[in-house]
């Protein structure tokens, strides 16, 4: 519930006195849980608060002060404010690295997790007005290029007008792994390749052609899910060269070493990492430390944010242990926000390797339900409608679940319209749509809540009053599935007030007022589908 909606249903509240209402107004962190007693025409409040013993001992028991308001009063308050009801907080400056795929591996479907929660929490940050910047930080560096650029040159492939690129590019690599199983001079030459392009003895035009060639193929498949990343960084901006600065202060402070085989070295809480190989060339970690030194300076951010799977975790223990030891504010601003693994999740071809695949298959399987609906308008079975649907489908079946936990995908369980789904959520959506544009009345102007005598209705606006709660814990612990499951049980509700209260053939007065609250619904709807990174259909 939104600080303003607190405050106003203070002033209005039964039994406090006018120096309680004063103190209550002006206390921070206030929590409040609202029960509806119908037959009563009130609404309970519970109210706790950490400076709750500031008011007169004969209101407060058990750090909490219990007061009611009357039905019509909370009502007005809660419909009026709901449309401004964001906490306004002085912006800060968050980036956020997410989805990160690997030119020549597979965009596999813990880049998918990582993409659909990393947008979600760009999303609510900007909701919440903070300044974002998205950053796709794409592996183009590393031992796995060397192999891509031999098998390139085995297979005669040239970078011109390639059918399908990111495949072929990934069967390139594959090949040449193969090969390299079974010759050694495979593997030589791979890091030899990589070795000399780290060192600059390598002319980079095909490096180049690659990289431009992958912007421009996810891109496709990004604007399938309506994400646009504000930069794409590389691994290959953090190449030895490029870092020799900061490697160099790592030395100059003792926090890397040479261990007896060459290799580089840093001590992680007790435990020594490797930072460069024998030969010089850097890792995944040693770019990783410099991204991040880099960023700092770069965008003076007031939190750095990376969405990566739980396997991750040591990795980014020891990158932000390195980074502290020269830039402690750096580190100190950097979360890994981590994820739990998807099994099972295969295709019509076989196991799953491109996100494509995974929302070709989704819109598939959902053009033939639609088919099969007795409830599908013929008009909205098209491939854009489909599209959103099965991408609905994919993105709140992810997201209703615990962030840090695994979970085993079901086709049957994501595309289902019964049930807790995202195309029951999207079925609403367009109910409440099509009830506003065909009802036959306006939407008023006024909220009159006398007209609005129903049960359910108080059980929806009470519902509605926790939007902003809801909103605030999703935010504060970076987890979607707050919202999500609020979501579903809103959907009940107003499905339930569909059963309940009529907006044709009824007094117009009482339509429009009844209307003015499925409105209400559809707002909160819609609002958090898009914060989730779902597009809201009118039709289907």
């Amino acid at each position: 519930m939104s600080s303003k909606i607190k405050k106003l249903l203070v002033e209005n509240a039964n039994q406090l006195t006018n120096s309680s209402r004063n103190v209550l107004g002006s206390l921070s962190n206030k929590n409040m849980h609202v029960s509806y007693k119908h037959n009563e025409n009130i609404f309970i409040v519970n109210l706790y608060c950490k400076d709750i013993h500031k008011l007169e001992k004969n209101t407060v028991n058990d750090n909490q002060i219990t007061f009611d308001v009357k039905r019509n009063v909370f009502i007005k308050t809660v419909l009026d404010n709901l449309k401004n009801i964001r906490t306004s907080l002085e912006p800060k400056k968050i980036v956020i690295d997410f989805s990160s795929p690997n030119i020549a591996k597979p965009f596999h479907v813990g880049h998918l997790r990582s993409t659909i929660i990393g947008n979600f929490i760009a999303n609510i940050n900007k909701y919440y007005n903070n300044n974002v910047t998205k950053i796709n930080y794409l592996g183009d560096w590393g031992t796995q290029f060397g192999f891509l650029q031999y098998g390139l040159k085995q297979k005669n492939v040239t970078l011109n007008n390639l059918n399908d690129p990111i495949k072929t590019l990934y069967e390139v690599y594959v090949e040449a792994n193969k090969l390299a199983q079974v010759d050694e001079n495979v593997s030589i030459a791979a890091k030899k390749y990589f070795s000399d392009i780290e060192h600059g003895k390598t002319n980079l035009d095909s490096w180049k052609k690659i990289r431009d060639i992958t912007i421009k193929e996810l891109e496709n498949v990004y604007q399938r899910l309506g994400i646009k990343f504000n930069e794409y960084h590389w691994e290959s901006d953090y190449n030895g060269k490029a870092i020799k600065g900061i490697l160099d202060k790592l030395q100059d402070h003792n926090i890397m070493t040479s261990d007896s085989t060459g290799k580089k070295i840093a001590k992680v809480n007790d435990r020594n990492v490797t930072v460069l190989k024998s030969d010089d060339s850097t890792l995944y970690l040693s770019r990783d430390i410099a991204a991040l030194l880099d960023r700092y300076d770069r965008y003076k951010f007031d939190k750095m944010l990376y969405v990566v799977d739980n396997s991750q975790t040591d990795h980014f223990v020891a990158v932000f242990d390195i980074v502290g030891k020269l830039n402690k504010s750096a580190a100190e601003c950097s979360k890994h926000i981590k994820f739990g693994r998807i099994k099972g999740m295969s295709t019509r071809s076989g196991n799953v390797i491109f996100l494509n695949d995974i929302l070709d298959e989704a819109k598939h399987k959902m053009y033939e339900q639609q088919k099969m609906s007795k409830n599908t308008r013929s008009a909205a079975i098209n491939e854009q409608t489909c599209d959103i649907l099965g991408t609905t489908a994919v993105l709140i079946n992810d997201l209703k679940q615990r962030r840090q936990k695994d979970y085993t995908f079901s086709w049957e369980r994501a595309l289902q319209s019964e049930g807790d789904s995202g195309i029951k959520l999207q079925y609403l959506h367009c109910r409440l749509w099509s009830l506003e544009r065909n009802c036959g009345v306006p939407l008023p102007n006024t909220l009159e809540p006398e007209y609005l005598k129903e049960e359910i209705v108080g059980d929806i606006v009470n519902e509605l009053a926790r939007f902003e709660d809801v909103m605030n814990q999703a935010y504060n612990e970076s987890e979607a599935c707050i919202i999500v499951n609020y979501l579903f049980r809103l959907s009940n509700m107003v499905n339930r007030m569909f059963n309940e209260l009529k907006v044709k053939n009824v007094n117009r007065d009482v339509a429009s007022q009844r209307l003015l609250v499925f409105n209400s619904a559809r707002f909160v709807i819609k609002t958090a589908l898009e914060i989730l990174g779902v597009k809201p259909l009118l039709e289907m």
